[in-house]
C-alpha cells in the first residue's frame, strides 16, 4: 500500500476541534449559555469552528475548573 498524504490530512483535521472541545469543557465562562454556545458551534461546524475558537474564542474562557481527584 502506498503512503498518501490524505491519511495525514484526515488524521490532523479533527485535532483543533478535539482540543477546542476539551478546552471549553475544562474552563469556566462568564455564563453557561456562552459555554454551551461555543460547544455547539465547535461540534456542529467541524474544522472551521475549531480554528475560530483557538484564535478568537479562548479569550472568553475565564479560568480552569478545579476538579477533585
Amino acid at each position: 500500500m502506498q503512503f498518501s498524504w490524505w491519511y495525514v490530512l484526515i488524521a490532523v483535521l479533527p485535532l483543533p476541534n478535539l482540543w477546542s472541545i476539551w478546552h471549553i469543557w475544562s474552563h469556566e465562562f462568564a455564563s453557561f449559555q456562552q459555554k454551551v454556545g461555543w460547544l455547539c458551534f465547535v461540534v456542529f461546524v467541524p474544522v472551521l469552528a475549531g480554528l475560530i475558537y483557538i484564535f478568537y474564542g479562548k479569550r472568553f474562557a475565564l479560568q480552569k475548573i478545579k476538579r477533585a481527584a
